[in-house]
């Protein structure tokens, strides 16, 4: 094949203006659409790390609210651990102080349950030995005991008349009542009330009764005084005076 220099030229001279043509027409809008892509690309990435930074800001605030929330929960943990110890502590000491009362309480009724026992017991011990006591005085006691004790009335006679001279009583007599565990002869009688008479100044009606309970002696009876000279009187005293000392 020959090479045709003239067509050559032609075709290099048509590619030229080919060139010149899309250098007027595409290059330069191209260059501006590739311009602002890079622009858009630049702000893009621009943007993008921004972005990337306040993610970065908000991380680390966020990371440091954690922290914060975290410390506040461990102080809230701590309080609350603190006031539940307290509240324990207060509960424990609550409930001992309770537990106190009630064996406070508990001792209070025992003691008491335990002195009543105590007391009802005494008493008891003292009833049965009074009983006792009287039952051997019966077995012992005779006529002649009751006279040497109605003897010994007359030893006493000054105070007995001395206090019922003292009792504001209306009228001119005094009614005695005389209770006696046995008989007494009215030569006796006649005796006490001319003695008691004599003391006082006045005169004496004498009311005899027979109580074979008072085992031996006699109890006298003037309104409301009674002096007792009986042997169960006596052990009535005892055991009175043994109850006030137990």
């Amino acid at each position: 094949m020959k090479f045709d220099i003239w067509t050559f030229l032609f075709q290099v001279i048509n590619f030229i203006v080919l060139l010149f043509i899309l250098k007027r027409l595409l290059y330069k809008p191209i260059k501006e659409i590739m311009e602002k892509r890079k622009g858009i690309i630049e702000k893009t990435i621009q943007e993008a790390n921004e972005a990337k930074k306040e993610a970065l800001e908000l991380k680390g605030r966020h990371q440091e609210e954690l922290n914060k929330l975290k410390e506040v929960k461990i102080q809230a943990i701590e309080k609350m651990r603190g006031k539940v110890e307290v509240e324990r502590k207060e509960l424990i000491a609550k409930a001992g102080k309770e537990a106190d009362e009630i064996i406070e309480k508990e001792r209070a009724i025992f003691d008491t349950e335990k002195r009543r026992l105590d007391a009802e017991l005494k008493d008891r011990a003292i009833e049965t030995v009074s009983v006792l006591a009287l039952n051997l005085l019966r077995d012992i006691s005779d006529e002649e005991l009751h006279k040497s004790i109605w003897m010994k009335l007359f030893k006493e006679i000054g105070g007995i008349a001395s206090d019922i001279e003292n009792m504001k009583v209306k009228g001119d007599k005094i009614t005695i009542s005389l209770i006696t565990s046995h008989p007494i002869e009215d030569a006796e009688l006649r005796k006490f009330q001319e003695t008691m008479e004599s003391q006082i100044s006045r005169k004496i009606t004498i009311n005899t009764i027979i109580d074979n309970t008072l085992v031996a002696g006699v109890r006298i009876k003037a309104y409301d005084k009674v002096y007792d000279f009986s042997l169960s009187g006596q052990i009535d005293a005892l055991k009175f005076r043994l109850k006030e000392i137990a």
